[in-house]
């Protein structure tokens, strides 16, 4: 008998390892968050996943990729392009003329809206050319492309995603899934800052991410599930000559909904995880329109259809999300007014997922009210195919339009300018003009390279370092950081009548305010609300 429980005793202390043991080769890497949930959980695994073996330095990126981003055929793997076969080290960053020439170190979340510059498991592979085109635009879903990659596998042009009307990049659905996983480890392992970054962040510490991109990401995740791809290259992550660290949204797939979604009640077993998510798997297929969402002058008639024999698609056009309770559609649907469309099929009591698109309506003669947002000031958005412009290559004012907004980068006196793959120079004799065909420019802040802002505003007309002239419809700088060589990152826009604008608090009596849930208030502190049906911000 007393050999029999020696036996029995080494038989359980040699199984407890394995029971103690996370997926992927973790180890007992998340242990501590074992039983949290929510708020809690992020927080506990900020703290696991923030301390680094291994800081690389920017340069070392390229190394490394040897060891995160080789593909089976040992060419390095390009997370926007399906054409190119580039060598590791041999065919990295340089000049390039079209996709394929080389390739170079893309930030997923663009580095001038704040994130740390060398984060291997968000600064990734890809083509240099298609990496210049998305700039810093934020990942999104494209109604109409402007621009697509080789084989169509990434795209740029307006968004139809709900929540959001300007310029977006969409990746290919084979990595979407992964940038989406990216997005939620940004969003916990930078907890402390992440809500202060801009572009597509800037929400709260909890969940820093804009309330459209956290949807997208969510949905994206559950259609591009976890693969062995990606387990491998977060297990090479995890060495302690690369960085020492780990995605637990990989290793955990689902994880985002024990954080902010429908589980987070629920607590984490880091031993026994039942993942999984919000959207089931389903054999629905999801709902189609024609024409895509987009801009459309006058009004736009769209048909839904399904290739699912027997089901049953319902629509909504008031920005709710599609239910069984919704309008049951029988025929082709007219728009007269921009409108976001959402849909959904059923069969047999089980839903497809549901499709999103919006439509941009303008007048009968084609003038659209822009839409405010940030315009990066590059090369791309002034329609060179080159690497650069500069000094006289072309003495005509270089002019681009994003949504409405055009900006015009004119030649100075002294003969000088430069436009670059990230920025524009502002010389001595060097202007630039914002204008709208419609609406009114309320606000202008300029990001320079140095990671510093210049601001303008409508109401004083004046800014520091610069010299303006014209009506709030085309407003006219000179730009000046001092040195006389401002280098130009993107303006911000803000408009009034198009979304967010600034008027004084002293105005804020005049009329009823509510807050962004609808419930009437004084607006006597900071924050976003709304009056006469449009919103505005006190600073």
């Amino acid at each position: 008998m007393k050999r029999l429980k020696t036996y029995l005793s080494l038989l359980i202390f040699g199984l407890l390892p394995t029971f103690a043991q996370g997926p992927n080769g973790s180890g007992t890497y998340y242990q501590a968050a074992n039983g949290l949930s929510g708020q809690a959980l992020k927080t506990k695994l900020f703290t696991i996943i923030s301390k680094k073996t291994h800081s690389p330095s920017y340069d070392e990126l390229l190394e490394l990729y040897k060891k995160t981003d080789t593909r089976a055929d040992g060419y390095v793997r390009d997370w926007y392009s399906n054409t190119t076969k580039f060598t590791h080290i041999k065919d990295k960053a340089g000049s390039y003329q079209k996709e394929g020439d080389v390739y170079n170190r893309e930030h997923t979340v663009p580095q001038s809206w704040g994130p740390p510059k060398a984060d291997i498991v968000h600064v990734v592979p890809t083509d240099g050319y298609v990496n210049n085109r998305r700039s810093n635009y934020p990942f999104g879903e494209v109604g109409n492309a402007t621009y697509t990659s080789n084989n169509g596998y990434c795209k740029l042009g307006s968004c139809k995603t709900a929540g959001y009307s300007g310029t977006v990049f969409e990746p290919n659905d084979e990595v979407k899934g992964d940038i989406a996983r990216i997005y939620f480890y940004m969003a916990t392992c930078y907890e402390n800052e992440a809500a202060s970054w801009s572009g597509a962040f800037g929400g709260t510490k909890y969940q820093p991410m804009a309330q459209w991109t956290y949807d997208m990401m969510v949905r994206w995740s559950k259609l591009d599930p976890v693969d062995d791809v990606e387990r491998a290259r977060n297990n090479a992550i995890a060495k302690s000559d690369v960085q020492g660290n780990r995605n637990p949204f990989v290793d955990y797939p689902g994880l985002e909904d024990y954080i902010w979604g429908s589980k987070k009640n629920v607590a984490f077993n880091y031993t026994n995880y039942e993942g999984g998510g919000d959207t089931p798997v389903t054999d629905v297929a999801q709902p189609v329109f024609s024409p895509e969402g987009g801009t459309f002058t006058g009004s736009v008639t769209v048909s839904i259809s399904t290739t699912t024999t027997g089901a049953t698609i319902y629509y909504t056009t008031n920005g709710v999300d599609a239910s069984e309770r919704s309008h049951v559609y029988d025929g082709p649907i007219t728009l007269s007014e921009t409108t976001t469309l959402k849909a959904i099929a059923m069969k047999d009591g089980e839903k497809s997922y549901q499709t999103i698109a919006t439509y941009t309506i303008t007048d009968d003669q084609g003038q659209q009210t822009p839409a405010e947002g940030t315009i990066a000031l590059n090369n791309v958005f002034f329609g060179s195919t080159t690497g650069t412009i500069s000094s006289r290559d072309n003495d005509e004012d270089l002019t681009g339009t994003q949504d409405g907004i055009t900006v015009t980068y004119a030649l100075g006196s002294g003969g000088q300018r430069y436009c670059g793959p990230d920025h524009i120079r502002m010389y001595g004799g060097n202007k630039l003009t914002v204008s709208v065909a419609q609406g009114t420019i309320v606000g202008l802040e300029f990001e320079l390279k140095e990671s510093t802002t210049k601001g303008w505003n409508a109401s004083t007309g004046t800014v520091s370092d610069y010299s303006w002239s014209g009506s709030a419809q085309s407003v006219t700088f000179h730009v000046d950081d001092g040195s006389g060589h401002a280098k130009i990152k993107s303006v911000k826009v803000s408009l009034a009548g198009s979304g967010i604008a600034v008027p004084t608090v002293a105005n804020e009596s005049q009329h009823t305010v509510y807050d962004l849930q609808g419930r009437k208030m004084r607006a006597t502190r900071k924050g976003i609300y709304i009056r006469d049906g449009k919103k505005f911000v006190i600073r």
